[in-house]
C-alpha cells in the first residue's frame, strides 16, 4: 500500500515511556465508545484506506 506502513513499536519507541503509559492511563479511564460512535470511526478508517489505494495506483502503473 503505502511506503508509511504503520508499526506501534516505533511509535512507541519515539513517544518514550513516560508518554506511552500516560496514553494507557487515559485510555482505560476513557468511557467506552457509543456505536454510532464507533461506526463513524470505522467509517474514516475505510475512508483513508480507500485513497490510500487510490493515490498508490499511479505509483504502481509507473513501476
Amino acid at each position: 500500500m503505502s511506503a508509511h506502513e504503520f508499526s506501534r513499536a516505533a511509535a512507541e519507541r519515539r513517544l518514550g515511556p513516560a508518554a506511552v503509559e500516560a496514553i494507557r492511563r487515559q485510555t482505560a479511564a476513557a468511557p467506552p465508545l457509543r456505536p454510532e460512535q464507533r461506526e463513524q470511526l470505522r467509517a474514516v478508517f475505510v475512508s483513508a484506506r480507500v485513497m490510500a489505494v487510490e493515490l498508490d495506483r499511479p505509483a504502481q502503473a509507473a513501476a
